[in-house]
């Protein structure tokens, strides 16, 4: 009788370990190693990011030659031209690149998982989505390091700012990765319920390029867009990484621990919210059907 009870209750043990929640951290790293195995086969495609970034760089170097901004429009205090205008547009192409990195991937994630009709398993499964989303973005990052990295150097030895404000200009970029991260994930879940919504990514990625000051200052801006500017964590970024790129000759908007703080706030913010969304995205699946969203 004994043995029949415990061959009777095996399978259920067998089920209930299968319905064991995962961790976050398991969720992520299995992710990232999933995603760069996956890229390691595409190798093309990081080379077309490179060449990408790199006709990027001419082209700035190519425009900084050509345009200036005077000196009452400059917060530099001097005609913003020349060597200042190449160092300038360089800050705004390290947070370019993690710009893309945050904003497309989550999107590119959930359509690859719709069309490879694996979006089923993962939302069937007890594990964090969030930790899934993350991952691939985490896993991105990681590779355009490789594209990072170089600009970032270029950019030390053009600034000759000093070693502890280019630390600062990495920890900017960090802190700004981490709100795009959100801004990502909440632009993932339209994809997940509208299935397309490539054009708000491109929408948000002009938003982030031009009017928070990526190619201009803000302050050359009529006042009525300075305003929509500052709603935009990314002008945040933009002047940060100016203010420690020119060893703090540049005239930041605020001063510069109200900025750190607005930028952190966005972050803390973003994540929040995406996290809410990401909850109740889960729930109209579980209600609905992804094959009905």
């Amino acid at each position: 009788m004994a043995t029949t009870t415990s061959t009777a209750t095996r399978p259920n043990q067998q089920l209930r370990s299968r319905s064991r929640s995962i961790s976050a951290w398991t969720v992520l790293r299995a992710t990232i190693v999933k995603d760069l195995q996956i890229q390691k086969r595409y190798l093309p495609d990081l080379v077309g990011n490179i060449v990408e970034l790199g006709i990027r760089v001419l082209f700035f170097f190519m425009l900084s030659g050509i345009i200036s901004v005077n000196g009452d429009k400059s917060p530099l205090g001097r005609d913003l031209s020349g060597h200042d205008m190449f160092v300038f547009f360089q800050g705004a192409l390290l947070l370019f690149i993690f710009n893309s990195t945050a904003l497309n991937t989550p999107v590119n994630t959930i359509t690859r998982d719709l069309s490879n009709g694996t979006m089923e398993y993962l939302y069937s499964n007890p594990s964090s989505r969030y930790a899934y989303f993350l991952g691939t973005v985490v896993a991105k990052a990681l590779i355009t390091m490789s594209i990072f990295v170089p600009l970032y150097l270029l950019l030390i030895f053009s600034s000759s700012s000093s070693p502890t404000n280019m630390l600062l200009v990495m920890a900017v970029c960090l802190c700004a990765l981490v709100t795009l991260v959100a801004f990502g994930v909440m632009i993932g879940l339209l994809g997940l319920l509208w299935k397309q919504v490539g054009s708000v990514t491109q929408v948000l990625g002009i938003l982030f390029e031009l009017l928070a000051g990526a190619y201009f200052p803000i302050a050359a801006f009529p006042e009525v867009v300075q305003y929509l500017a500052y709603a935009l964590p990314y002008t945040w970024g933009y002047d940060l990484i100016r203010y420690y790129s020119f060893n703090g000759q540049w005239q930041p908007l605020l001063p510069v621990w109200i900025e750190w703080l607005i930028l952190i706030g966005f972050g803390v913010f973003y994540t929040l919210v995406s996290r809410i969304l990401l909850h109740k995205a889960e729930r109209v699946a579980k209600r609905k059907g992804l094959h009905l969203m």
